[in-house]
């Protein structure tokens, strides 16, 4: 806040700018020996407290208090007087005067009453940035354009900004902008070195993930100016360990603010990076990745699938994955890239058995796309999909030993909250124990064991994220009676308890 202190008498002046340095450099102190000075400082410098001389050459103080309260009716004075002018200074009550002081004033005297009138001033402000911050957030999300007030509305959609919109992908480590490490002040702070008032900035939170920056501009040519700095801004959010997104749009005047943000958001939503931080810095438009290399893989994948090499199949899942990684596939491509994918599968399989296709029976929900942050998560979702889908295959046929371990993925899958017995099922179809463990590693990559341990403490994260969090319940849920052999493995398996998972998963926000 920028403190003005007018005051005719220069040692008087003097000694008043020397004991509000204690101030600094949290407010800036800005001294004036007459009124007119301070009231032309004021169109740029726009003072948050004054105190101020009554007698004074030129307009005296009551006078620069009445105009300086009709250009911001928030300014808070302070009336500097000597005994004889005690009644003359109570005219100043009616311009809105909160205090005034004897002179010669004393220091303490002078550090209570400022002390006092910033807490007021802070207060107000975050009473004020509260209330502001809420219209705004309301004009930005109604449908209709609304706003609790028509020149507040008026203010905003009629001036030059930048924006900036932030939004923060959902994952349990990071529950929204607040708790995220990032110094938004400091970045205010550089931002402020730039041709912008850093006071004048506001920061709008529309949920716990989607945040606001609207940055007031001189002229849309500031924008070149800009990009350094935002650009440093999105060099933090790399950092975060949950994918950060930032889209930035100049606002010109009249244009409606709430356009420019739907626009931003649909910016976002079409080209924000799957499993990482993305930058649309003004006016880009990225292009999409070219996947056809990547639907070669996906052929040789079918093929080791269809023989039963669901070992082979992985592997080749895993360069597919890694190859969307490495070309930074938009979050849309990658779903319409998947639901393509799981179409064509399903589409081939159902065709070589001869039977009925429905377009129903091809079409595959993706929705879960949304709520993953990483590509481990994809590769886990599209490894059981695929498990699935070739043991249902392997079903429907003549059985070698080699094709038993399909359909004992899929049995695994269905019954994993019971206990399964690998002697059991390999009794049941007539092949030795020793050679459908041999065969089952080979085609998974792990054991038994740790095969069903893992898709069962999958399905206790699922449950967790669900809102379910009584251990002894979720633990009998995937298939654990004793709780503490759960957690063990829940932790081995997950690096963390069931609990402090439960914790740090996402708000449904």
């Amino acid at each position: 806040m920028n403190i003005f202190v007018v005051e005719d008498e220069r040692w008087a002046l003097a000694e008043l700018e020397t004991l509000l340095a204690r101030y600094e450099p949290e407010h800036g102190i800005y001294a004036f020996d007459n009124g007119d000075d301070a009231l032309a400082a004021a169109a740029d410098l726009r003072p948050s407290l004054v105190l101020t001389d009554i007698n004074m050459p030129g307009i005296d103080g009551l006078e620069l208090i009445e105009q300086l309260t009709k250009l911001d009716s928030t300014v808070k004075c302070m009336i500097l007087s000597v005994h004889d002018e005690f009644e003359y200074a109570r005219q100043g009550m009616q311009f809105g005067v909160g205090d005034y002081l004897l002179k010669p004033v004393k220091k303490e005297v002078l550090y209570q009453a400022v002390d006092k009138a910033l807490h007021q001033l802070e207060q107000e402000h975050r009473r004020r940035d509260a209330w502001v911050n809420g219209s705004l957030a309301q004009m930005l999300l109604a449908e209709d354009d609304s706003m609790p007030d028509a020149e507040l509305g008026r203010e905003w959609n009629e001036r030059l900004y930048a924006v900036v919109l932030l939004t923060l992908e959902k994952a349990p480590q990071i529950k929204g902008w607040k708790t995220a490490a990032i110094d938004f002040d400091a970045w205010f702070r550089q931002l402020a070195q730039s041709p912008y008032p850093c006071s004048l900035i506001q920061c709008v939170d529309l949920d716990c993930r989607q945040r606001v920056l609207l940055v007031p501009m001189a002229a849309a040519a500031q924008t070149a100016a800009m990009q350094p700095v935002l650009l440093e801004l999105f060099g933090e959010l790399r950092q975060l360990p949950v994918p950060a997104h930032m889209a930035v749009a100049l606002k010109e005047e009249s244009v409606p603010l709430r356009q420019v943000y739907t626009g931003l958001k649909d910016s976002l939503e079409e080209h924000a990076i799957f499993g990482a931080a993305t930058c649309l810095p003004f006016g880009a438009k990225p292009q999409e990745a070219e996947l056809l290399s990547a639907w070669d893989k996906v052929r040789i994948m079918e093929v080791h699938c269809k023989k039963g090499e669901l070992l082979k199949g992985q592997e080749t899942l895993g360069h597919i994955v890694d190859e969307m990684r490495l070309k930074r596939v938009t979050k849309r491509q990658l779903r319409l890239f998947i639901q393509d994918v799981l179409f064509s599968l399903k589409y081939h399989l159902l065709s070589s058995g001869g039977d009925k296709i429905s377009l129903n029976d091809l079409q595959e929900d993706v929705r879960c796309l949304n709520d993953f942050t990483g590509y481990g998560e994809l590769f886990d979702w599209l490894k059981e999909k695929l498990f699935r889908l070739y043991c249902v295959q392997q079903e429907t046929k003549d059985l070698n030993p080699k094709g038993l371990v399909p359909v004992l993925l899929q049995h695994i899958h269905a019954h994993y909250q019971n206990p399964i017995s690998l002697q059991q099922f390999a009794a049941e179809h007539h092949v030795s124990l020793g050679y459908l463990s041999r065969m089952f590693k080979s085609q998974t990559g792990t054991t038994f064991s740790d095969y069903i341990a893992g898709y069962r403490i999958r399905k206790a994260q699922e449950l967790l994220a669900g809102g379910i969090e009584r251990l002894q319940e979720v633990s009998r849920l995937v298939g654990y009676e004793d709780t503490k052999h759960f957690s063990a493995l829940f932790k081995k398996f997950v690096g963390v308890s069931p609990m402090t998972y439960a914790r740090k998963r996402p708000t449904s926000k």
